[in-house]
């Protein structure tokens, strides 16, 4: 696996942005501190080119856009190394893109989320989150295949 170029980092975040997304937000926080979130391609840009000098470095986001509906939400988790509190952002349809930044990073670059289906599948064994119909499946498809074309073309 490959760190992703500075290029591809700027292509993926002006696609992001190309639509007015409500929420682009950073999937899981640093120690102690809330999900950071992005108020422009820029700024995205600019979190990955930092993330090039950190150890394993990832730019994983979650990206919302109002026509998916569905409903968002920060919730602190334990990574059971005693560390202060981290938290995350998860919704059913939340699409979530990782780009690896560091040369030593150990993943590929993709885009995902979950289908209407395996989040029905998954909704029955989850506290606290608001309904997976509250999502509008074809939007949701829709944004991913988009961003996943984006992507394909950029690699």
């Amino acid at each position: 696996m490959a760190a992703v170029s500075n290029r591809l980092v700027e292509t993926m975040a002006h696609a992001v942005f190309k639509r007015n997304p409500v929420l682009v937000t950073e999937l899981y926080s640093t120690a102690g501190d809330q999900p950071r979130r992005y108020a422009s391609a820029e700024a995205l840009g600019e979190h990955g080119r930092a993330l090039q000098w950190v150890s394993g470095g990832m730019l994983l986001i979650g990206v919302h856009y109002a026509d998916m509906g569905g409903a968002v939400r920060v919730r602190p988790f334990d990574t059971g190394r005693g560390e202060s509190a981290r938290f995350t952002v998860s919704g059913w349809g939340l699409i979530s893109i990782l780009l690896p930044m560091a040369v030593d990073a150990n993943c590929a670059a993709k885009v995902h989320a979950l289908t209407e289906r395996a989040a029905l599948g998954r909704e029955r064994g989850a506290l606290d989150v608001p309904p997976v119909c509250d999502w509008n499946w074809n939007a949701v498809e829709s944004h991913k295949r988009r961003l996943k074309d984006v992507l394909r073309k950029a690699l």
